[in-house]
């Protein structure tokens, strides 16, 4: 099944990873609602424009119940809703002693409560149309494998991960299925000054059994896959794309 006039829905649109997936979706032929926030959507909007495919942006804080809450309602006014890419995400390097109860609320706000609320308004739109849709999360190799300067980033993608499952089993019966990735260490603009660091470097691709950095192209590989016709019996499930980390 193609994603050729298909709507899909992904958010933190902007830049790195989520850009790299509408750059992917565009290819296929993919209708795009791009949801960004302090990041300049034009790269996405030309993507689109080039590739003849619709494009409709919206911004919204998602670290704000509210703003969450009207995207939402937002999205759900364009017409049937395919597919959404749950991308955007935040991560603080922070000791754990020095986390505030407000970068932890922070932290949690962007990425376990309005993946659930977002996933919440539109599974619930898929199923009143009688799409069976597909619902796409981002979980980390963080959470499986730990960092002192990420304890709340890592507990916040142990939530995705448990989310991933129970809503599959929820949303089962409408025949959406949702799945997570869970991406390996890739340089973007957000974190290349903390990749690109020599002994950074040497010490993570010295744990990747492919020796190497993964690229946004991997992730929308795997993002491609969840969305398209061969899933279609594959629900709650956490994928690593990660080089082999995990595996080592």
């Amino acid at each position: 099944m193609s994603l050729k006039g298909k709507t899909i829905v992904v958010t933190g649109a902007s830049k790195g990873l989520g850009l790299g997936i509408v750059k992917r979706l565009c290819e296929e032929g993919a209708d795009i609602i791009a949801h960004y926030n302090s990041g300049d959507i034009s790269a996405a909007e030309t993507l689109a424009r080039e590739a003849g495919v619709a494009f409709q942006a919206f911004r919204a804080d998602l670290s704000k119940e509210d703003e969450v809450l009207r995207l939402a309602d937002q999205i759900c006014s364009c017409g049937e809703i395919y597919g959404l890419v749950n991308n955007a995400g935040v991560c603080l390097f922070e000791d754990f002693f020095d986390v505030t109860p407000e970068s932890y609320d922070f932290t949690f706000n962007v990425n376990v409560k309005a993946v659930f609320l977002l996933t919440q308004k539109i599974a619930q739109k898929m199923a009143k149309d009688g799409v069976q849709g597909r619902i796409v999360n981002f979980s980390s190799i963080t959470s499986l494998s730990g960092s002192a300067t990420q304890v709340h980033y890592g507990a916040a993608k142990c939530a995705i991960n448990g989310f991933t499952h129970m809503a599959a089993e929820a949303l089962g019966q409408y025949g959406i299925t949702v799945n997570a990735i869970m991406p390996g260490p890739i340089p973007t603009k957000h974190n290349s000054h903390f990749l690109k660091n020599e002994d950074t470097k040497a010490e993570l691709c010295g744990r990747i059994i492919m020796k190497k950095y993964g690229d946004p192209e991997n992730i929308a590989d795997a993002v491609m896959y969840f969305l398209g016709e061969r899933a279609a019996w594959t629900t709650g499930v956490t994928l690593p794309v990660d080089g082999g980390y995990l595996a080592k």
